[in-house]
């Protein structure tokens, strides 16, 4: 119990943070590529400095509403699920204006889960991302995929949502 309070308090510390001293990128795409990448590393305050504190996260057909909630729930998965699986930049196109904007891209994803299962997937991901100061932050994240069988096996294996 004390690990998990430990937990919340650097999560709140980080959350905080990001709207100080964070990663977030001065270009969207730089920020949805910079959080791919804290993600294979693990670096769970990386990843965290570039959310928005609004976040709101559509995944395989589940719900984080909060980014305490997907801090809680589902990033180590998405952690454990990117430190296995090569995600190949297929499509991208950017948009918005102001302080809004989205980007849009489309990877293949490869790997092996850790019980040999091979993944070789298309997934689609939408993110919505807010200007806070000079860098962008990501407000909404939605993935999906094309392949049935794989989002319903992450579905049924994925934390529940606290």
């Amino acid at each position: 119990m004390k690990a998990a309070a430990a937990f919340a308090v650097s999560l709140s510390c980080v959350l905080f943070a990001a709207g100080a001293a964070a990663q977030g990128a001065r270009i969207p795409a730089d920020a949805v590529d910079a959080f791919h990448a804290a993600l294979r590393a693990k670096d769970t305050a990386g990843a965290l400095s570039l959310l928005d504190r609004g976040l709101v996260v559509y995944e395989f057909g589940a719900v984080d509403p909060t980014a305490e909630t997907y801090a809680f729930s589902h990033l180590r998965f998405d952690m454990d699920m990117a430190a296995v699986a090569r995600w190949k930049l297929e499509t991208r196109r950017v948009g918005g204006e102001g302080n809004a904007r989205w980007v849009l891209s489309t990877y293949r994803v490869t790997g092996k889960l850790p019980d040999g299962t091979p993944i070789d997937h298309v997934t689609l991901e939408t993110a919505i991302l807010r200007r806070t100061g000079d860098s962008f932050r990501i407000a909404h994240l939605h993935w999906s995929t094309d392949d049935a069988a794989f989002m319903a096996r992450v579905q049924k294996e994925r934390p529940p949502a606290r």
